[in-house]
């Protein structure tokens, strides 16, 4: 689900009066940020991720340092079909014996042109960390807990109170919602929306807190737009460049 600049703007702006304290309570209370809240880091070096409801509206978002590894990229496919288009290739005994005999090639620079057959999404290995400073729950594990509802579907599933017959029956019901796109921001210098999960990884073998809450954690994401960018779009998701 797309949004426009103008909610893509808005969203940067609720986010730096949610974390930043720095717009109105009303604003603010609209959203809820779960993750990175140390002030004393630059959000130049922060990712937000945030996922718009049907109606195009945020509720919650996750903030986390930006890890090591994080990188951004794009495949061009292209491929050369007429790689056989010559005597050689077609007949290849017959081409072989020619260019034995007159060393010389049926080889042209045709062969090797390359045709462009569309680009893949851009692709993001987000490595994004987390530490608590005051709060384990609500700066580690709810963070992680978000984004792994933002891969979830909502699927029809019965209840286990249902009875397995009827459990079945439920879980057969098409009509279903697909997980739903966010909209990703490195940095406040990439701004992505209209992008899926892909993936998600994060070690549980971590520090924790007499409650059992994680202490620090680093979230490995695998994410990617959900279509190919046109040359114009690929210009607006650099922010400032």
């Amino acid at each position: 689900m797309a949004l426009s600049q103008k909610e893509l703007t808005e969203l940067a702006a609720r986010e730096n009066a949610a974390y930043l304290g720095t717009g109105s309570k009303h604003a603010a209370s609209k959203l809820n940020v779960y993750g990175n809240s140390d002030p004393k880091v630059s959000p130049f070096l922060k990712a937000w991720i945030a996922q718009p409801d049907e109606e195009s509206k945020i509720s919650t978002c996750v903030v986390g340092l930006i890890g090591q590894g994080t990188t951004r990229s794009l495949q061009a496919n292209w491929n050369s079909p007429f790689e056989q288009s010559n005597l050689g290739g077609m007949f290849e005994k017959a081409g072989g014996l020619i260019q034995v005999m007159t060393e010389k090639t049926s080889i042209t620079t045709l062969s090797s042109t390359q045709v462009w057959e569309g680009n893949r999404p851009n692709a993001f290995n987000l490595t994004i960390s987390f530490y608590a400073i005051s709060n384990a729950l609500k700066e580690v594990m709810l963070p992680l807990r978000e984004l792994e509802r933002m891969m979830g579907p909502n699927i029809e599933a019965g209840a286990e109170s249902d009875g397995s017959l009827k459990q079945l029956f439920a879980s057969m019901k098409p009509g279903g919602r697909i997980p739903l796109p966010v909209v990703l921001n490195i940095g406040r210098r990439m701004l992505i929306p209209n992008c899926v999960i892909e993936s998600m990884s994060v070690p549980l073998d971590k520090e924790r807190t007499k409650e059992g809450y994680l202490v620090r954690a680093d979230a490995t994401l695998s994410i990617s737009t959900k279509v190919m960018l046109n040359k114009e779009n690929i210009g607006t998701t650099w922010q400032g460049a």
